[in-house]
């Protein structure tokens, strides 16, 4: 019983953390003074170009859709077409300086404390935080697909096994 109670306080704090990220990223979007599906197209693209097809699938919108969003986020000075390197045929969407500068004057109060907030975590701890979150990732992935249709239509507890010896399943 006390493990069904344990594992409903998660769920419930989870749900609220969720909420709480979602209010963050709004305010986020508007200091960026951006809408919130450029703010996450530009949160996609901070962790390297990509071309727009696949920037679209990742937002979950279509490559027409796409168009208006990168056409916003260029208009602003946040992001710049250029051809791939890889295949000069081809166009990659990038983020450019300024996007790091708004970057570090929005998040780099939160990057900050949450450093210092999970620098009071044992290593161990961390493990098992880090196994969590990478799970509960791929599961909310699982789901997201299921949810649209590309994915089964019954979800299962991820396959993903624990990558941190001694942490149980």
């Amino acid at each position: 019983m006390a493990q069904q109670s344990l594992a409903g306080e998660a769920y419930a704090k989870m749900r609220a953390l969720s909420t709480e990220i979602d209010r963050l990223d709004q305010a986020a979007a508007d200091r960026f003074g951006l809408n919130r599906t450029d703010m996450r197209a530009l949160d996609i693209l901070t962790n390297g170009p990509l071309a727009p097809s696949a920037l679209a699938q990742r937002l979950g919108i279509t490559t027409g859709g796409l168009t208006s969003v990168v056409d916003r986020l260029e208009k602003a000075g946040y992001v710049r077409r250029r051809n791939d390197p890889r295949d000069r045929r081809r166009q990659v969407v990038e983020t450019t300086d300024a996007t790091a500068a708004r970057g570090r004057e929005v998040f780099q109060g939160l990057v900050e404390a949450t450093t210092q907030f999970l620098s009071t975590y044992t290593d161990e701890q961390l493990l098992l935080i880090n196994d969590f979150l990478t799970r509960m990732g791929h599961l909310t992935t699982a789901y997201a697909e299921t949810l649209s249709g590309r994915g089964p239509d019954r979800l299962s507890m991820p396959s993903v096994p624990s990558r941190n010896p001694g942490l149980s399943q």
